[in-house]
């Protein structure tokens, strides 16, 4: 405890100080006498281990406690309430809940439901303005919809008060632009503070890359040579697993994501939603239509065409897939040794990005309930979740934390995989993800279901890429869009 030091400083510095008065006094009794008595050298260096004793203490004082320079305890007694996602990204926070409330004297209600239960329960909530809840976890999807109504508060009038926030130890520049950019609402508020930051890195297996003689692709051009090299070997015999793959199971999400995440890498938007345009029927739909069916065709395993994550991660994790596409926050299940053959031989890099295109990124982070009576008690636990302090500490436990300092902390560096998986996080988070993405709007879901369904056709032989592009377009149009087709 920083603050404790400083105590035992100060107190130094009184007991030095009560030592010099002593000191000197006994010199200088004779201070009616007519010569002047100069003060002894020890008397000098009583002085002199004074004013360092003080100067000490003061730097002391003055310096940031690990949870910053604010009064914790200024609404000890209170008692709020919190609910959070069901989900191990989360539940990292439950062990630590305990030391918040000693911290602050606030007793934290603490409940935890899964992704529909917690959506619900919150939306009724919201909507009826009983605020069961203070604190709700977001996720980036959640934010226009909660946002618009006005059923989160913007939060930029706590983090500019001294009396709840610390500005420099809180250090909200430690989010990098496009990071924090996610936790603003359309209209320009910040709602919430993410604590994760989530996006696709390109995974292969450095064992095989390293036999052929393979370097991780850092261009489009480079990632075309370097599957089209893996399927030669496979082809020749020299390996055994399959060059690339990516999911082919239809639905919003499982090949729908994957395909609007794609398109998105490719500065390629499959349907407007804003505007309600549909753009798949257009040069650059067709393209990349055809583009994501003769890979899965082309390169995928035997028997893959309609394969899900539960599918694909698994073949990955036994070494039959040379080359994925996969979530930075999944690192922790393809590196566990009970599960995967190639844990600590799996290569991570950045995803290809071409023509302006960036990953979708997604988030989960925290905000309050508008209708909350206990605003600034709540503020002070979001405002714990999200400190550098804890972060750091959680951190090591998910692997993909919204705060870049994270990503240097010894422990954090530790706890990862290899410096290779941190410096492709890191430039993702600096260069390649879209904080507004098309997966986060409330009708993805419905559009994603027929362009994915039209793609599984193709792969299936009964259409072409431009007949299915066609169809998805007409089934747009039917439900509203206007197609963008040539």
């Amino acid at each position: 405890n920083i603050k404790s030091k400083g105590e035992i400083k100060m107190k130094k510095f009184i007991y030095f100080l009560l030592a010099a008065i002593f000191a000197t006094s006994m010199l200088f009794l004779g201070i009616g006498c007519k010569e002047e008595v100069a003060p002894s050298e020890e008397a000098v260096e009583e002085v002199e281990e004074v004013e360092e004793a003080a100067e000490e203490a003061v730097e002391e004082e003055a310096a940031p406690s690990e949870w910053g320079n604010i009064d914790w305890k200024q609404f000890a007694g209170t008692e709020i309430s919190a609910i959070m996602l069901d989900m191990p990204i989360s539940l990292v926070y439950k062990p630590y809940v305990a030391e918040f409330e000693e911290l602050t004297g606030i007793k934290v209600n603490w409940e935890e439901l899964n992704e529909t239960d917690r959506k619900k329960k919150v939306l009724v909530d919201f909507a009826s303005g009983t605020a069961e809840y203070d604190v709700v976890s977001i996720g980036i999807a959640d934010r226009e919809e909660f946002a618009v109504p006005g059923y989160i508060e913007p939060l930029e009038k706590f983090l500019n008060d001294p009396k709840l926030t610390d500005a420099e130890w809180f250090n909200i520049e430690d989010y990098l632009p496009d990071v924090l950019a996610g936790g603003y609402s359309k209209a320009g508020d910040l709602v919430f503070i993410p604590y994760t930051a989530e996006y696709y890195l390109v995974w292969y297996l450095k064992d095989v890359f390293d036999q052929l003689g393979l370097k991780a692709p850092k261009t489009w051009d480079e990632y075309e040579q370097t599957v089209k090299a893996l399927d030669d070997a496979r082809q020749a015999g020299e390996i055994t697993a399959y060059a690339h793959f990516d999911r082919t199971m239809p639905g919003p999400g499982e090949a729908g994501w994957s395909m609007f995440c794609s398109a998105s890498r490719q500065g390629i938007d499959l349907v407007d939603f804003e505007n309600k345009i549909s753009n798949i029927n257009t040069t650059k739909g067709i393209g990349f239509m055809d583009w994501y069916t003769s890979w899965a065709l082309t390169y995928g395993p035997e028997g893959s065409l309609n394969w899900g994550w539960h599918d694909l991660a698994p073949a990955f994790m036994q070494g039959n897939i040379a080359m994925t596409i996969g979530g930075n926050a999944s690192f922790l299940y393809i590196e566990d040794p009970a599960e995967s053959k190639i844990a600590g031989h799996i290569g991570y890099t950045p995803p290809l990005l071409k023509d302006g295109g960036k990953d979708p990124l997604w988030e989960w982070g925290w905000g309050l309930n508008a209708a909350s009576k206990n605003k600034e008690a709540a503020w002070l636990f979001v405002e714990w979740l999200t400190s550098p302090t804890l972060i750091s500490t959680i951190a090591p436990q998910f692997g993909c934390p919204a705060r870049l300092s994270s990503y240097s902390d010894p422990a954090y560096v530790e706890g990862m995989p290899s410096q290779e998986f941190i410096d492709a996080q890191t430039w993702m988070m600096e260069n390649g993800i879209d904080p507004t993405p098309q997966i986060t709007h409330p009708n993805y879901a419905e559009a994603s279901d027929i362009i994915s369904k039209e793609m599984s056709n193709v792969l299936a032989g009964i259409k072409s890429a431009e007949q299915a592009c066609a169809d998805a377009d007409a089934a747009l149009v039917d439900i509203g869009y206007t197609s963008a087709s040539e």
